[in-house]
């Protein structure tokens, strides 16, 4: 039996790759602050506009490191033209998003990252009708 190759278009392979290395460095960098959570807060605290992190804890950094880690992996399933992985993509970025808004309050809102977020959302939805 015969089966021809589905070609991934190169359109969704470039977000895939772009999605790759940006989830890989938020897991890496939320599992090292979660590691080093007092080391962070003094960073924190030294190079931002807070000037308490009472609010932050270990498990606000592990939760963006799961969800991280989620993204990647639905990543990966679109890299292999699963359909899945763009309903898990889409939930871990929406979580991202709000997550530290819930855990803390609106200023923690990032506009940068919602930008970004509707524009690989809607790259990987103009890709959809391609995954199975």
């Amino acid at each position: 039996m015969n089966t021809i190759p589905v070609k991934r278009p190169p359109f969704l392979s470039a977000l895939c790759n772009l999605t790759f290395i940006g989830s890989s460095i938020g897991f890496l960098g939320y599992f090292l602050v979660s590691l080093f959570f007092e080391q962070s807060t003094e960073l924190i605290i030294k190079y931002s506009s807070w000037h308490t992190t009472e609010a932050l804890s270990p498990v606000y950094f592990t939760l963006l490191m799961a969800l991280y880690a989620l993204s990647l992996t639905g990543a990966i399933r679109m890299w292999k033209l699963h359909r899945d992985g763009f309903l898990l993509y889409t939930f871990a970025q929406l979580c991202i998003l709000f997550i530290p808004v819930i855990w803390t309050d609106w200023q923690a809102f990032s506009v940068t990252n919602a930008i970004f977020t509707l524009i690989f959302v809607g790259g990987y939805g103009l890709n959809l009708k391609r995954l199975k």
